[in-house]
């Protein structure tokens, strides 16, 4: 069943309008866009200081995460009123090297611990941000580091009620190569960071097969 959320996408090489064209939308709707690049900037920012870090927890002779400017996105998701509805967002993980959680407008954002409980931190109306894994950095820390898996969950809603949140998906060049640190030694692969995008797309959108 499809999650009950609106959202756009905003990406660094929309603000720097690249290709010529890309930064129409943020043309035609200023506010937002001028709200939206703040917000991207800051959150670029603190997402590169946050792949320094996990980077000094790889083994010597990791990369650096070479996170991409212009392939960043910043979600910008309004969750609908859909009544008494209390899965706002299955269960899942990313696709991109590191995630960035913005606090959003109420709370429900619920993340799974290694012995399968769920919690809640508290992050409505403050000023915590979460670093969320991704399946890339799992894939090139030879699953050193688990994919932060979450949902987001609410209690009956009343008529009206609308949560807004925002997350920026960090992902390094999509042409650049793949690595992965293998038992301390890096080990460079064949196919691109987009290869491993488009695989993780494989198959959506088609029916199953009938049976």
């Amino acid at each position: 069943m499809a999650d009950p959320k609106e959202f756009i996408h905003v990406s660094g090489a929309m603000i720097s309008d690249q290709p010529p064209g890309a930064a129409d939308v943020l043309r035609a709707f200023p506010r937002f866009g001028a709200a939206a690049t703040e917000v991207f900037d800051v959150a670029f920012r603190l997402i590169s200081l946050f792949g320094e870090v996990v980077r000094g927890m790889m083994p010597p002779g990791t990369p650096e995460l070479d996170l991409s400017r212009d392939a960043t996105n910043l979600r910008v998701i309004n969750y609908r009123d859909v009544g008494d509805r209390q899965v706002l967002a299955h269960e899942h993980s990313g696709i991109q090297m590191l995630g960035l959680q913005l606090p959003p407008s109420d709370q429900g954002l619920q993340y799974v611990l290694h012995d399968g409980t769920w919690v809640e931190p508290v992050i409505a109306g403050t000023d915590v941000v979460l670093c969320n894994i991704g399946r890339m950095l799992w894939s090139a820390s030879d699953e050193r580091f688990r994919p932060s898996t979450h949902r987001v969950h609410t209690k009956p809603m009343p008529p009206g009620y609308r949560r807004l949140s925002s997350v920026l998906f960090a992902y390094p060049p999509h042409k650049a190569r793949q690595w992965k640190m293998v038992d301390g030694e890096l080990t460079m692969l064949d196919a691109t960071w987009g290869d491993f995008i488009e695989n993780r797309f494989k198959g959506l959108g088609k029916e199953s097969p009938q049976t």
